[in-house]
């Protein structure tokens, strides 16, 4: 994954000052990603040490095709979890544990899964931030517009490397 490319690299170059944080972005124009948030949240709540190798393999297969617009159009939330939860086990992930989190609760209404509170932090905290796609990238608190999510290892690093030699050094 490039995330933990770009984050050894950095830490390799400025060691303890900088943080590299990983946010997830919902973004509702693609309803099947509410589901795929959704277990990778179930995920880092059960196994947070696998959350990132599940992460990767949610990208490869996103990058196969799976669980875009059109491959999902015809699927129900309950294939799509489906889905997730193969993607989870072949990542050495409980499967059970993460199903359990995203079974749909037995309360009347909206009340959704345990993952439904989860969903709303994220959601309220990317509103507040005035975060709406992905990828957006903040430096030093600050965002970076210029980001795309097209970008190889190399460009991000180059792209580092333009915010100064003061950014590795921490000032």
């Amino acid at each position: 994954m490039w995330a933990s490319t770009v984050e050894a690299k950095l830490n390799e170059k400025a060691g303890d000052k900088v943080c590299f944080i990983f946010n997830q972005v919902i973004q509702p124009w693609h309803p099947q990603g509410t589901c795929v948030h959704e277990a990778a949240l179930a995920v880092k709540q059960c196994a947070p040490d696998k959350f990132f190798a599940y992460c990767t393999a949610l990208f490869t297969a996103l990058d196969n095709g799976r669980f875009k617009d059109d491959t999902t159009w015809d699927l129900s939330r309950a294939q799509i979890y489906e889905e997730l939860l193969v993607i989870a086990a072949a990542t050495g992930i409980d499967r059970a544990a993460v199903e359990a989190l995203l079974a749909r609760s037995p309360e009347a209404g909206n009340s959704g899964n345990q993952m439904t509170q989860m969903i709303k932090w994220v959601v309220k905290y990317h509103r507040c931030r005035g975060v709406h796609v992905t990828p957006t990238v903040h430096v030093n608190g600050l965002e970076a517009g210029v980001v795309s999510s097209g970008w190889s290892t190399e460009q991000w690093l180059e792209f580092l490397k333009a915010e100064g030699d003061d950014f590795f050094r921490g000032k």
